[in-house]
């Protein structure tokens, strides 16, 4: 795969991410008792904001944008999620690239969302029962729009500040396995640091007209 079609194909990846993640905190029907819970209460609360009539402004996007991304943060295990999506390269790195990687991953996502918050609010979704597995659980939800239905299960761990979301399902295929093979590739013709050019690139490329 070459460098441009890996960065279509991550940019698609990462606008079903954005597009799932958005779109169960945009939702509104009540879920069961466990995880499901902690995924509420982010819904509600991102809701309120998205529904805030003193942020409705064109020029008050940015911090309903900003407001938006704490509450996400606080549900959304972004050092899990780079660090499963790294893979082996993981282990390879010191403290300082890791966190280095985890600032552009997660600054890819939350980039990709902001420029795609208004395409979000025209889809529902629908949800299912959640799987408890100890301390692991997926959420699953349906996400539907005009003529399709996207399927979507959240992975979470039980950490103490709660469950956090370390990874998604998206019609059956894992972002993080993903994800993995395709930073692979990037490392395995480059280096590490050519990754990190490509998604620091591709953030840029965000928003663009």
């Amino acid at each position: 795969m070459s460098k441009d079609e890996w960065q279509k194909s991550y940019g698609l990846r990462v606008f079903l991410l954005t597009l799932a993640v958005s779109l169960i905190m945009g939702g509104s029907a009540a879920l069961a008792a466990g995880p499901a819970d902690d995924i509420k209460g982010l819904i509600n609360e991102v809701q309120a904001i998205l529904d805030n009539p003193a942020l409705k402004a064109p020029d008050q996007r940015n911090k309903k944008i900003d407001l938006v991304e704490k509450a996400a943060a606080r549900h959304f295990n972004y050092r899990e999620m780079a660090k499963r999506c790294l893979g082996e390269t993981w282990d390879t790195l010191n403290k300082s690239q890791q966190d280095e990687f985890v600032k552009n991953f997660s600054g890819l996502l939350k980039a990709s969302f902001a420029c795609r918050l208004d395409e979000f609010t025209k889809a529902g979704v629908t949800y299912k029962p959640e799987i408890l597995k100890s301390d692991q659980a997926e959420v699953p939800i349906v996400i539907l729009r005009p003529n399709d239905k996207i399927p979507v299960s959240f992975r979470m761990l039980k950490e103490p500040q709660g469950w956090m979301i370390y990874d998604l399902l998206i019609e059956g295929v894992s972002l993080a396995d993903n994800y993995r093979g395709q930073f692979a590739r990037v490392i395995k013709g480059g280096s590490f640091n050519d990754l990190l050019k490509v998604l620091k690139a591709k953030m840029a490329e965000e928003c663009k007209p």
